[in-house]
C-alpha cells in the first residue's frame, strides 16, 4: 500500500481529498501546519482525520514561513509592488517544506486539495487545469518546479465544488459546509489595510493627477493598486462624469498617480517578467499561448519572447491594469505551462 502525506487545513477541500485517497487504497497520513506564531487551528482537521482513521501531525512552519515567504511579501508591498502571497506559499511551503517533512516520515508522495491534476507524457510532467474552470487553481502553482509535480496527487481534479461538498456531507465530515478561506488566509476578519498596518509604517504623500496637479493625500502607497477607484478620498471632477482611478505609483517620490475619465492609461499590450518557471515544456525563442495577469481573469492570446535575462509577453489585445508584483501565467491546450513575476 503506497504511503501519501496530505496537507489537512481543516477545510472541505483537503478533507474530501483525504477521504478520496483513503477510498482509493492509499496509506494516508495527514499534516496540519502553523504559518504564524506557532498557533494551530486544527480542531476541524483533527475531527476529519479521526473520522477517516488517519494519523495527523502538527508541524510549526512559522519561522520558515516568516523568513522565506512573509518577509518577501511585506517587502514587495513596502516598495510599491502588489505581490501574491498564495503563489509564494505554494512554491515554498506547500510544495517545499511539506515535501521535506514527508521525507522525515519516509513518504515520497504529497497530496493537496488544489483543483487541478498532473499528467505524465513522454518523460515530462504536465499541470492540467481542473474540470471546474471556476475553481481551477493552477494560477497559484505557476512557480512550482516540474520535478516537484512528479510526486504530487490532486484528488479533486475531476470534481466541482458542489460535488466536493456533497461527498463531505454524505460521509458526515464536519467541514462539509465550512466557508472557504480568503485569498490571504492570514488576514482572518481584518481589512487589508488593518492587516498590513503593523508591518508597514504609514508614509503620507501626495496624490497627483496625470497632468501633475496635486489632488489629494494618501497614507501609504501600499494601500493602493492599479485601476483602484474606491478608497481614494477624492471627489468627482467638475464638468466630467466618473471617478478618479489609480494609474501608477511614483515610489521614489512617494506619489500616487491618478487619472479621471478615459481608462486608456490603464491598458497595455506588453509586460516583462522575471523568475520565469516552465512546466511540461522547454520554451523556444518565442511561442504563442494564452495568458492571464490575475487569477480572476480570462486567459488572453499572446506571444512569449524568451530573452537572455528576462521574458517579454505581448498580448494580441491590450490588457487592463497589468500590475507589477503579480504573476503572468501561461496556458495552452488546457494545461498550465508556467509563468513569471511581472516586473
Amino acid at each position: 500500500m503506497k504511503k501519501v502525506l496530505i496537507g489537512v487545513s481543516g477545510g472541505v477541500d483537503s478533507s474530501v481529498s483525504a477521504y478520496l485517497l483513503k477510498r482509493r487504497g492509499y496509506d494516508v497520513y495527514g499534516v496540519h501546519f502553523s504559518l504564524r506564531d506557532g498557533v494551530f487551528d486544527s480542531l476541524d482537521a483533527k475531527s476529519v482525520c479521526k473520522s477517516l482513521d488517519i494519523p495527523l501531525y502538527e508541524v510549526d512552519f512559522s519561522a520558515k514561513f516568516e523568513k522565506s515567504v512573509f518577509s518577501e511579501f511585506i517587502n514587495d508591498y513596502a516598495t510599491g509592488l502588489t505581490p501574491n502571497l498564495c503563489v509564494l506559499c505554494n512554491q515554498k511551503i506547500k510544495f517545499g517544506l511539506l515535501f521535506e517533512f514527508a521525507k522525515t516520515l519516509g513518504i515520497d508522495t504529497v497530496a493537496t486539495g488544489h483543483y487541478c491534476s498532473v499528467e505524465k507524457v513522454d518523460g515530462r510532467t504536465f499541470l492540467k487545469c481542473a474540470k471546474d474552470e471556476d475553481k481551477d487553481q493552477t494560477y497559484f502553482l505557476n512557480q512550482v518546479k516540474e520535478s516537484v509535480f512528479e510526486n504530487v496527487l490532486f484528488p479533486l481534479a475531476s470534481y466541482s465544488k458542489e460535488e466536493v461538498r456533497k461527498i463531505a456531507e454524505d460521509y458526515g465530515l464536519v467541514t462539509a459546509h465550512k466557508k472557504g478561506s480568503s485569498d490571504i488566509c492570514l488576514m482572518q476578519d481584518k481589512s487589508f489595510r488593518e492587516f498590513l498596518k503593523p508591518y508597514i509604517p504609514k508614509k503620507k504623500g501626495e496624490i497627483v493627477s496625470d497632468k501633475g496637479e496635486v489632488v489629494g493625500r494618501h497614507d501609504g502607497l501600499y494601500n493602493f493598486t492599479l485601476g483602484q477607484r474606491k478608497g481614494l478620498g477624492l471627489g468627482g471632477k467638475q464638468g466630467e462624469s466618473g471617478r478618479w482611478f489609480v494609474i501608477g505609483k511614483d515610489c521614489k517620490n512617494n506619489k500616487l498617480i491618478v487619472s479621471h475619465g478615459s481608462e486608456d492609461a490603464l491598458f497595455s499590450d506588453r509586460l516583462v517578467l522575471e523568475n520565469c518557471n516552465f512546466i511540461g515544456i522547454t520554451p523556444k525563442e518565442s511561442f504563442s499561448c494564452l495568458a492571464k495577469t490575475r487569477y480572476r481573469q480570462k486567459a488572453e492570446p499572446c506571444t512569449v519572447y524568451i530573452k537572455e535575462n528576462f521574458v517579454e509577453v505581448i498580448f494580441d489585445n491590450p490588457q487592463r491594469a497589468i500590475t507589477s508584483g503579480q504573476y503572468c501565467v501561461f496556458y495552452k491546450d488546457g494545461y498550465c505551462i508556467g509563468g513569471g513575476k511581472i516586473k
